[in-house]
């Protein structure tokens, strides 16, 4: 589960944990790490990693919080190139559901309804990925 914009991704986390305790599974919550393209992909982010780390455990306490044992990670990648990493990092892991948490834009417009790192996920990814685009406006939920 890639941890990208707070609102979509707790309510990611929050159906992530859920699907995850219903069934037994773990979670691995990672933690998108942007490298611009003139800097080498291995380059030196002590603060950044650091802030990322301690978003992961916040992230870990809530899916312990639903009983739910997790793994983090911090997946480097390049602007608009998250899926890579993400497919990479759930294949290792043998995930067999990717949970993002993001806003869908076409809410606002249909333009393109979601952000690049999104789309690279959904192309890259070889698991099924489920989008949570987080509460609806009026703040309550549909249930089918």
């Amino acid at each position: 589960m890639p941890l990208l914009e707070p609102e979509p991704t707790e309510h990611a986390l929050d159906l992530a944990c859920r699907l995850a305790s219903d069934r037994g599974f773990r979670l691995l919550l990672l933690a998108p790490l942007y490298v611009d393209w003139e800097l080498p992909l291995d380059a030196h982010f002590t603060q950044e990693e650091a802030t990322l780390r301690v978003e992961l455990g916040r992230e870990r306490a809530i899916a312990e919080s639903y009983g739910v044992g997790s793994h983090t990670q911090v997946v480097r990648a390049r602007p608009g190139e998250l899926g890579r990493g993400v497919a990479e990092a759930a294949t290792e892991a043998g995930a067999s559901l990717i949970v993002l948490g993001a806003p869908a834009a076409s809410q606002h417009g249909f333009r393109r309804p979601f952000s690049r790192d999104v789309w690279s996920v959904l192309n890259d990814a070889r698991c099924p990925v489920m989008i949570a685009t987080g509460m609806p406006a009026n703040g309550k939920l549909a249930v089918a």
